[in-house]
């Protein structure tokens, strides 16, 4: 057996490009998205900012003699996904808040500070973001149902 690790960098828009396509996955033992709206608008404002937002560790499928259930990462809706390239075994917040707010095309479906549910669109005031200042805040938009 022979065991391989790989750090090539890959670009956010690769991600969740794969994300969106079904080659990147999760394994079902991985607990459901989490995130609430204040983690994800820190999230947006640390890439705005060119702040590291921590690691991505997948695990490549194909091993005949390893199979774990998978699912769709949520929020996609691809009724036939590609076959499964790798399984995010960390990262699975980050990269599924990533996927819902700027590469989706719907409402981001979240807890607010409160734990209430609300169904938000993230965006970056562009006069702020390219100001004197660089001061890239998002803000989240309640969607109207």
């Amino acid at each position: 057996m022979s065991t391989t690790f790989d750090s090539t960098k890959r670009s956010l828009q690769e991600f969740l490009r794969d994300v969106h396509g079904g080659k990147l996955k999760l394994p079902d033992f991985q607990r459901g998205w989490v995130w609430d709206d204040s983690h994800i608008l820190g999230l947006l404002t640390s890439i705005a900012q060119s702040f590291p937002i921590g690691a991505v560790m997948l695990l490549q499928s194909g091993n005949e003699d390893v199979r774990f259930k998978e699912r769709l990462v949520e929020g996609v809706e691809n009724p036939s996904p590609e076959p499964t390239e790798n399984l995010i075994l960390d990262g699975q917040q980050r990269l599924t808040s990533l996927y819902q707010s700027p590469y989706s095309k719907k409402a981001v479906a979240t807890k607010d500070g409160k734990g209430q549910p609300v169904s938000r669109w993230y965006y970056i005031d562009m006069k702020k973001a390219l100001g004197a200042n660089g001061d890239s805040r998002f803000s989240g938009r309640s969607a109207v149902r």
